[in-house]
């Protein structure tokens, strides 16, 4: 059968269109494949940015309980004659001690009652460096606390009104006071959470670290 060129000249018209048609529709496919990668590459880009920031906030938070993490480490303290200092630097002035922390308040009865104790054990432990960390309301009552009771060592005050419950308190996990750990001369925590009913072992231990 015969094609007339009128045909022939609509064929390829239609030829013409479908082609067309096609090379439209490859081209969006195309931009969409596209933009699909660009998506999926941003949401990966996301999600491993979210993971370090959740690593690095982890690591910030997460208490280990041989050494302090970075939220204890950077909290400010008031000295005696009013400046401040961080724990980092408290534990660096007294590198290659061992260090017995108390942390306690005058107003807080358990406290007061273990201040004998301790103090038996600061006479039997004169190399060891005692850091007294105040949860006190004021400075006026933590400076009438340690001249009331007579309290030695290192003096410094938290000044956060949310005392156990500020950033360092949920750092070194405290839920009581008070509370003592002890370093070693390496800088490591040898005994992380204890409190008047383990003094004992605190003693005990602070003479297997001689």
């Amino acid at each position: 059968m015969l094609i007339s060129t009128l045909e022939l000249k609509l064929i390829k018209k239609a030829l013409f269109i479908n082609m067309k048609k096609i090379l439209i529709t490859l081209t969006l496919l195309a931009l969409v494949v596209s933009s699909c990668k660009e998506k999926s590459e941003k949401l990966d880009t996301l999600t491993e940015t979210n993971v370090l920031e959740s690593s690095a906030d982890n690591e910030k938070a997460t208490t280990n309980e041989n050494q302090f993490n970075t939220t204890a480490l950077t909290q400010q303290f008031s000295k005696l004659d009013g400046s401040t200092i961080s724990f980092q630097e408290i534990l660096d002035n007294n590198k290659g001690k061992n260090i017995l922390i108390d942390v306690w308040a005058s107003w807080c009865p358990d406290c007061i009652k273990a201040i004998p104790s301790i103090q038996t054990i600061k006479t039997n432990f004169p190399e060891v460096a005692f850091i007294n960390l105040s949860l006190d309301k004021t400075t006026e009552a933590w400076k009438e606390g340690i001249e009331k009771y007579n309290i030695s060592g290192e003096h410094y005050f938290l000044g956060d009104d949310k005392r156990m419950k500020s950033d360092f308190g949920q750092a070194i996990e405290l839920n009581w006071i008070p509370r003592y750990i002890v370093v070693n001369k390496q800088g490591e925590i040898a005994l992380f959470n204890a409190t008047e009913k383990n003094l004992t072992e605190i003693a005990d231990l602070l003479n297997n670290l001689k």
